[in-house]
């Protein structure tokens, strides 16, 4: 292991584990120091840490649930921070934009680097969640648009949640909308278009199911506001234009301050749609 990556493990924080991901070990020592100094370069896991850091900034959870852990991110993050809690990531493991590799590969290997025993992963179909009064907080960002049955999986993790559980859930709206020429998100919107087969939910819908299944909505909010859209908006017109990847980078802590302010903002109509909600019976 090498020295940047033996202080990443000494310094855990949401992102760091990116220094263990493939196509950054293969663009070498700048790289690993690029994301040891700034973090994550993806503004989307950037801003989901800040609101997990904030939703959990007083619990001590002794068990957690990640429904839909992706690579590993904020699993990781929560192991480190809370070392006494177990931490179950589960994902369905698709290989998705990681080509040879599945998520769950990427978690797998960068565990192998971190001592993390309270740490555990499994392939799971949120669909087929069967736990039942295991956890007593679970979080899901960016998962529940990318499944058609919903609803079923908030019912799956309702029941996965000890009595006075608590669970956050960040999706985005049904609707989206934009700020510079449309082109520069098209090939966006055309991935969203088959991937984002449950992006049905707006603030009073995604309420009404939480509350009908059983859950008190403690706070709900939305995301993604101007400052939001602009960051996204902007990130992708760099890729639009094919600027080179060195340049995009520079670029990106300019981008991450614009989320950051968004996640600061009192946004009234947002792209997104923030919920802590808590097992009510």
């Amino acid at each position: 292991m090498s020295s940047v990556e033996q202080i990443a493990v000494r310094r855990p924080r949401v992102g760091i584990t990116d220094i263990f991901h493939r196509n950054v070990s293969r663009r070498g020592i700048l790289a690993k120091l690029y994301v040891l100094l700034f973090g994550t370069p993806h503004l989307g896991t950037f801003a989901n840490g800040i609101y997990l850091r904030r939703a959990t900034r007083r619990m001590t959870p002794s068990s957690v649930l990640d429904a839909g852990c992706g690579d590993g991110t904020l699993a990781f993050y929560m192991a480190s921070r809370f070392p006494k809690a177990r931490v179950l990531g589960v994902d369905i493991g698709e290989q998705g934009l990681h080509t040879s590799e599945s998520t769950l590969d990427i978690c797998a290997r960068v565990h192998r680097n971190l001592a993390l025993g309270n740490l555990e992963f499994r392939q799971l179909d949120l669909r087929q969640l069967d736990a039942q009064e295991e956890f007593d907080f679970a979080y899901s960002f960016d998962v529940l648009e990318h499944i058609a049955e919903n609803r079923q999986v908030l019912q799956n993790i309702y029941r996965a949640l000890m009595r006075n559980g608590l669970l956050l859930v960040r999706i985005p709206t049904r609707k989206q909308k934009r700020i510079l020429n449309r082109r520069f998100t098209m090939e966006h919107e055309r991935w969203a278009e088959i991937e984002h087969v449950g992006q049905h939910y707006e603030m009073d819908s995604l309420q009404a199911d939480l509350k009908e299944i059983g859950f008190e909505v403690l706070s709900a909010e939305y995301t993604m506001g101007n400052w939001g859209r602009l960051s996204f908006e902007l990130s992708e017109a760099m890729q639009y234009y094919h600027l080179p990847q060195a340049l995009q980078m520079l670029c990106m802590p300019a981008l991450k301050a614009l989320r950051f302010m968004d996640t600061r903002a009192a946004i009234h109509d947002g792209d997104g749609l923030l919920v802590l909600c808590r097992k009510a019976r």
